[in-house]
C-alpha cells in the first residue's frame, strides 16, 4: 500500500514523538529515553524549533485509509564545504545524560570523520509505528531524500541500529563503521549496543542530451 507523502507541519509534532518512541525500543532508547514528560515536552519542542531549520525537510506518511500518521522523517539537504555540527544539546531532566554526550558525541565525530566537507544528503531521522512497520513506509520517506541525492549526483548518509540495517543495504547504503557502547542505568542493565554508520555512493549525474 503507497502512503501520502505530506510536508510535516507544528500540529504534528505531538504525534510523533508518540511514533518516536513507540518506534524505537531498543536498548539504548530506552536507556537515553525515559518515557516521561519532560523528555516527551524536550522532544517536541526540539522538532517544533527544527522544522524551520534551513535546508531540512520533514515529511510525515499517511494512511490512506485511516488519514493517519504511520511514519515521520527528517532529511537535511547537502551543506558543501561545511562539516557536520558536533556541538551537543542539553539534555531534558530525567534523561541518561551522561551516555547521550558519549553515544550522541561519538555519532556526531564520525559523522564529521566520515563526511568530512562533502556535500551530502543526511537522514537525521526516520520512524515507523509499530502498526505500519513491514508496509513499506520507512522505504517511501527515505526515498524521499534518496531521490534528490540521485539527481545532484550526491552521497547520503545516516546512523543505524543493527535491525534496520537490511533495508538500509536494500537502498544501496554501505557498512563505513560502527560504534559499541556499554550500558548500565536503571533501565537497561547490562548490554551492548552497537550503532552503525553508513553512506550512500553518490550516482553519476544523468547526461542531458
Amino acid at each position: 500500500m503507497a502512503f501520502n507523502l505530506k510536508r510535516l507541519g507544528h500540529d504534528d509534532v505531538e504525534r510523533c514523538v508518540a511514533i518516536y518512541f513507540a518506534a524505537f525500543q531498543n536498548a539504548h532508547s530506552i536507556a537515553c529515553w525515559p518515557r516521561i514528560p519532560s523528555v516527551q515536552a524536550w522532544w517536541e519542542k526540539m522538532i517544533h524549533d527544527e522544522l524551520e531549520e534551513p535546508g531540512a525537510h520533514w515529511h510525515k506518511a499517511v494512511s490512506p485509509e485511516t488519514d493517519e500518521i504511520a511514519g515521520f522523517c527528517k532529511w537535511q539537504e547537502p551543506k558543501p564545504g561545511q562539516t557536520p555540527d558536533v556541538d551537543l544539546p542539553q539534555w531534558p531532566e530525567g534523561a541518561d545524560a551522561m551516555l547521550c554526550k558519549e553515544t550522541f558525541g561519538a555519532w556526531a565525530r564520525m559523522h564529521k570523520n566520515l563526511m568530512g566537507t562533502r556535500g551530502h544528503w543526511y537522514l537525521e531521522i526516520v520512524a515507523t509505528h509499530p502498526d505500519h512497520q513491514g508496509k513499506g513506509v520507512g522505504t517511501q520517506l527515505i526515498r524521499l531524500g534518496l531521490d534528490p541525492a540521485d539527481e545532484q549526483g550526491a552521497e547520503a548518509y545516516l546512523e543505524a541500529s543493527p535491525d534496520a540495517v537490511a533495508l538500509y543495504e536494500r537502498l544501496g547504503f554501505q557498512e563505513m563503521g560502527s560504534t559499541d557502547t556499554w550500558i548500565e542505568n536503571e533501565r537497561v542493565k547490562n548490554t551492548r549496543y552497537r550503532n552503525l554508520f553508513m553512506i550512500r555512493p553518490a550516482k553519476a549525474k544523468p547526461k542531458v542530451v
